[in-house]
């Protein structure tokens, strides 16, 4: 006698491993909040909410990085524009903030995505949260493009330019980021705002 065994649905499981992941998240995300939410102390209150947002970007980027890790390579400009949706209305729009993006057309490595992802959101988080201070309104812009056989990508603001508290483990953290794809970053401030270079020179990229 012969049995024949159906070969397992591995998008299917993709899937699932991808929904569990993103359910973990969640309650990682809840438990955080609930755990140390309520505490008085501003410090233990800023850690929270730097914790918070990771996790809430990590989450972001699993879904728009797509559920499918064989893809090797992703269309960058489809996903940094369906991320700096959610981040403008997560982070910008409550403020009153604008947000623009625009890119050329990008078929990059699925590890440069997710590198470039984590950097547009601690950038944009940063901005969100120093920029505009004591201001109504302003504009965040983020493009990437091509340049030479490499790529750029910036996240500029029309805020009050870099200060202090704008300069410290983020910047470090979006430096590491770029360093591990093979770019580097690059930052001019003036009373005009902040613009953030990530400057990829792969030629393979």
């Amino acid at each position: 006698m012969t049995f024949a065994f159906a070969e397992p649905d591995t998008q299917l499981a993709s899937r699932e491993a991808s929904h569990r992941f993103l359910n973990t998240l969640a309650a990682l995300h809840g438990l955080l909040r609930n755990d140390f939410g309520g505490f008085a102390d501003p410090a233990v209150h800023d850690a929270v909410g730097v914790f918070s947002s990771r996790i809430q970007a990590f989450a972001t980027i699993h879904r728009t990085l797509g559920e499918d890790p064989s893809q090797s390579r992703i269309d960058a400009a489809a996903y940094l524009g369906r991320l700096c949706e959610e981040l403008c209305a997560a982070h910008l729009a409550p403020q009153g903030v604008r947000c623009e993006f625009r890119s050329d057309s990008a078929n990059l490595p699925r590890d440069v995505c997710q590198n470039l992802g984590l950097i547009v959101v601690e950038l944009v988080t940063n901005a969100a949260k120093h920029a505009f201070e004591g201001r109504s309104g302003g504009r965040v812009s983020i493009c990437l493009r091509r340049a030479g056989e490499g790529w750029i990508c910036q996240v500029a603001d029309n805020g009050g330019g870099l200060r202090g508290d704008r300069v410290g483990d983020g910047m470090e953290r979006v430096r590491g980021l770029a360093r591990a794809i093979g770019g580097a970053l690059l930052i001019h401030s003036d009373a005009g705002g902040v613009i953030a270079t990530v400057r990829l020179t792969e030629p393979d990229v």
